[in-house]
């Protein structure tokens, strides 16, 4: 096997390692694995166009398109990210939307069940599926509107305990459960939904609405950082933002 075919099976190998433990590491360790690859990979461009006669047939389709794809999709979410922050839109290619009525509802069932104390875990899939986690859950599939997402909450009902994920305007599934955070900076007061919310917030580039049983205050997670005890008014900022760009 020539020094080019060894480098290239190298990386997919790493790409396709450091993809399939996303769910079982720390993000600080998916994140450096993930930088491996793409240095590796732009090191692999550089050659090619710094040395272009150093191999016969140096480089066909079939070898490159799919390993430019492989890395592409691993770094969806920094990509999403460096694109919001200079300002670029990431609209309808990158990201689900919801619609203002069906904001309107959200606002209006997070706050029926924040006054109440009643514990929730709301989660919007946005570039990165959550199909996985879909797939384990109870399906819903049913319009988002606040009367189910306070059904599905209330105390002693059989998927309360999980978080429902939404998609677009949908209630997709309820009663699913996501890896929790391993971060060792997460205060000890936090429980299990929160852990949960910054474990998906690691991971994807989903954004998780929390409600606290114990004090009922309103917490957002995403992209591994946790905003806590926000109030209406943040919420609908945060929503805004990320799902009505």
């Amino acid at each position: 096997m020539e020094t080019f075919d060894v480098i290239i099976v190298n990386i997919y190998l790493l790409a396709i390692f450091s993809t399939l433990i996303k769910q079982k590491t720390v993000v600080n360790i998916y994140r450096l694995l993930k930088f491996f690859v793409v240095v590796l990979f732009g090191l692999l461009v550089a050659l090619f166009f710094t040395v272009p006669d150093a191999y016969e047939g140096f480089v066909t389709i079939a070898k490159v398109v799919p390993l430019f794809l492989l890395v592409v999709i691993m770094v969806q979410t920094e990509v999403r990210l460096l694109m919001n922050f200079v300002g670029v839109k990431t609209g309808l290619l990158l990201s689900n939307t919801i619609e203002e009525e069906v904001k309107a509802e959200l606002i209006r069932s997070v706050d029926f069940l924040s006054a109440r104390k009643v514990g929730a875990l709301i989660t919007f899939e946005r570039a990165v599926s959550l199909q996985e986690f879909i797939q384990t859950a109870f399906p819903i599939q049913a319009p988002l509107n606040a009367e189910l997402i306070e059904t599905i909450f209330m105390p002693q009902t059989p998927l309360h305990d999980g978080a429902i994920i939404i998609k677009g305007n949908r209630v997709e599934c309820a009663g699913t459960y996501f890896p929790p955070s391993e971060n060792p900076d997460i205060p000890k007061y936090l429980g299990s939904r929160h852990r949960a919310a910054i474990g998906i917030s690691e991971v994807t580039d989903s954004i998780t609405i929390i409600v606290s049983e114990q004090t009922g205050y309103i917490s957002v997670a995403i992209d591994g950082y946790l905003d806590q005890d926000i109030s209406k008014e943040s919420l609908i900022l945060y929503l805004e933002k990320y799902l009505q760009n």
